[in-house]
């Protein structure tokens, strides 16, 4: 089922509207013959037009009432428009219709959701010469049977795609591919930032999920939804940098590089991948992580600890770099960071912050793959209080939630001195512009540690945690942090830290674990892949043999 199928299957085609109902691609083929088009909506049916029409018709504008889209090619977004002359048209307001007479254009509605709204906007500007595609597909489609797997057929396309660019494409070694969880993010944010101070010849592209993501000057973004983009710059890229898995429909061309950084620091709490018993119940993830492991390279870690549990965790038995924490440097730069983080959310200088910042917990009636945030009830005005008494001065709580689950917290009413940060795109950023931190089974909470910053883990259901959620590979009570699982432990446990003792037991625990942060982890890898481009650079391509 696609997107149209599925929007067809809810009813969204009908709208009571006899002119609008009966429209049909024949009528709309007859009107187009001598006028030119403009495209409204750049949303995922779109490419619903480039794979119908390509360069055939007149296009004369496409618009979007979407401000953070104007100004972007559609090649951008719209992965069937890649390589098309088309393709290369700038996406712009409504405006756009001023310049035109309505007489020599035809509007194609290509929105899903909003093309009565948009008709109307049509009406108000003078523009009645419109058709929408969707009823004109959903007429199309009447009384049709596919009968065919359609997430197979996409899959198979997207494969032939990547084969065809490994075939015709040159491989360009000074060209590095990143994405990461949570677009200009992690580990690949600070290795970017340290390859961008040894050298300016590199192609570094990051694939993001939006593409207002503010990134560094010499970086270029593509949009990661675009998979003909984003299939050719990732064939097209010497070295890749991720700390997500490989697309099934990728092909891993001779002479490519692979380094996966994880995203995580330098000790990670909870047992990930092939390493869970449970995993091995889902053949999918299992089968996707096996090929994961014969692809990647180099693994980067931050530890002995953490070199171990990838071995086990990725099954990998290549050369593992360990070089420290890239993600963690950032928190060698608190000055700045607080700079950054309390001008972003306007907070008083003079005051202090903790930052509270939970993992997410399985939906116990939809299963793992879906998650909530079924923990905020963290007495904010207690722990507050019981700050203010412990460190003196007064304090904001800034709430971090992981990003699967950080709209949990935006209708929610909170006290004036609670400021969501879920959505702010650094946690390095956050953590180092804070006090403290509190936190439960997040492995954040190791990174405070490496700066030595107190830490307290709040886990009002920890039995339940460790029978239903996560294997550890500590146990919890062995960390070096106080535990609390209620508000008047927390409380407690705030009152009553002893900070010297405190940052022994970290140091001793860190030790044992073979932690060793300095704050230059991404040099070394950023020295490393530099080292590999000037071994490897080559000038005759290397294909693709299937």
């Amino acid at each position: 089922m696609d997107i149209m199928d599925y929007a067809i299957e809810q009813g969204k085609h009908i709208t009571g509207n006899r002119e609008l109902d009966c429209q049909a691609w024949a009528d709309f083929e007859k009107e187009t013959l001598q006028k030119k088009i403009i495209l409204f909506g750049t949303g995922a049916a779109c490419g619903y037009y480039f794979e119908r029409y390509g360069d055939s018709k007149r296009l004369a504008g496409v618009v979007d009432n979407d401000s953070k889209k104007q100004g972007v090619q559609v090649d951008e977004l719209i992965p069937e428009a890649f390589g098309l002359k088309a393709g290369e048209t700038k996406i712009r307001d409504i405006s756009l219709l001023d310049a035109c007479k309505p007489n020599e254009i035809v509007v194609l509605i290509t929105s899903i959701n909003y093309y009565e709204a948009i008709a109307s906007q049509l009406r108000q500007a003078g523009i009645t010469n419109c058709f929408v595609q969707l009823i004109m597909e959903a007429n199309r489609r009447k009384g049709l049977c596919k009968g065919t797997d359609e997430k197979a057929e996409e899959g198979l396309l997207k494969k032939r795609f990547a084969q065809e660019c490994c075939q015709k494409e040159k491989l360009d070694k000074k060209k590095i591919f990143f994405r990461a969880f949570g677009d200009y993010a992690d580990h690949g944010k600070y290795i970017t930032e340290a390859l961008l101070k040894v050298r300016r010849d590199l192609d570094l592209v990051w694939a993001v999920e939006h593409l207002e993501t503010e990134v560094p000057e010499g970086v270029r973004k593509v949009y990661a939804g675009n998979w003909k983009r984003f299939i050719y710059e990732m064939e097209t890229s010497g070295v890749w940098v991720l700390d997500l898995p490989v697309f099934e429909y990728i092909i891993k061309r001779p002479g490519q590089l692979y380094i996966q950084t994880k995203h995580w620091s330098s000790i990670t709490l909870k047992k990930f991948y092939l390493d869970v018993a449970a995993f091995q119940t889902e053949p999918e993830k299992v089968r996707s992580w096996k090929r994961e492991k014969e692809l990647i390279d180099h693994i980067i870690t931050g530890s002995d600890f953490d070199t171990e549990s990838c071995r086990r965790g990725f099954e990998f038995t290549g050369q593992i770099l360990q070089y420290g924490s890239p993600r963690s440097d950032g928190l060698f730069c608190e000055t700045e960071n607080r700079e950054k983080v309390y001008q972003h959310f306007h907070l008083d200088r003079k005051k202090k912050a903790a930052l509270y910042a939970p993992t997410y917990r399985f939906n116990k009636a939809l299963g793992k793959n879906v998650h909530e945030s079924r923990n905020i009830d963290l007495d904010f005005e207690q722990v507050k209080k019981a700050l203010e008494r412990r460190f003196g001065g007064e304090w904001y709580i800034l709430v971090r939630l992981h990003p699967s689950v950080s709209d949990a917290l935006e209708e929610t009413e909170k006290p004036y001195f609670v400021i969501d940060t879920s959505k702010y795109g650094d946690s390095q950023e956050l953590i180092s512009a804070s006090d403290i931190l509190i936190s439960d089974y997040s492995s954040i909470m190791f990174e405070a540690a490496f700066v030595k910053k107190p830490v307290f883990l709040f886990a009002t259901d920890l039995q339940d945690y460790i029978a239903n959620e996560y294997e550890l590979l500590i146990p919890y009570h062995e960390l070096p942090f106080p535990v609390a699982e209620s508000n008047e432990e927390l409380e407690q446990n705030i009152l009553e830290l002893n900070l010297e003792s405190y940052k022994e037991n970290v140091e001793s625990f860190l030790d044992r674990y073979g932690v060793h942060e300095d704050g230059h982890a991404s040099d070394r890898t950023a020295a490393f892949i530099s080292d590999w481009i000037q071994k490897n650079e080559v000038k005759e391509c290397r294909l693709y043999q299937s």
